[in-house]
């Protein structure tokens, strides 16, 4: 899985093929066969297993008493994976391509989770006074989701990227 998301990163959907993974696993190409019957049907395992595991580190996140806390850590989950948000649009090109979602339907399932959890996230914010309540929480997940989009032209450290995302999202930008 991991030769399969450096490889999706590196050349693309569409210039995915089982020959480019087999020399980089050093294997051969029949092998890959054994488990999956095509690429669509890698890659949706790859894209479900990574969306799983973020899944279960949300639900850690939530775990969380402080707030601030919470939020920073739910940012953290989604800025440190943010380089594989790009694989994650290849699910539409997947549905495109096969005319049919049902195979990607347990995947999309799992993107609406962490969705719906950061509307929970969002939501306890506005009950604990950290976020109006007049602010629409789903366009406030859509800024967190974008926000970790922004490319790191300052070369700050994690930290001090989370801290100004955090700060943002919870003050805005006026005076």
């Amino acid at each position: 899985m991991i030769e399969t998301e450096k490889l999706l990163l590196e050349k693309g959907y569409n210039s995915f093929h089982f020959r480019l993974l087999a020399e980089r696993l050093e294997v051969g190409r029949s092998t890959i066969y054994e488990y999956y019957a095509n690429k669509e049907e890698l890659i949706i395992a790859y894209i479900h297993s990574f969306a799983f595991e973020r899944v279960e580190e949300c639900k850690k996140v939530l775990q969380i008493s402080n707030i601030k806390e919470k939020f920073k850590e739910f940012l953290r989950i989604f800025l440190k994976y943010s380089h594989v948000q790009q694989v994650i649009i290849v699910l539409t090109q997947i549905e495109e391509e096969l005319k049919e979602s049902e195979r990607t339907k347990p995947v999309r399932e799992l993107s609406r989770q962490i969705y719906l959890y950061s509307l929970e996230l969002i939501n306890e914010a506005k009950e604990k006074g950290l976020i109006r309540k007049n602010v629409n929480e789903i366009l406030i997940s859509h800024m967190m989701f974008n926000l970790i989009q922004i490319p790191n032209f300052q070369k700050q450290t994690e930290e001090e990227r989370l801290t100004e995302m955090l700060d943002l999202i919870l003050h805005g930008v006026g005076a």
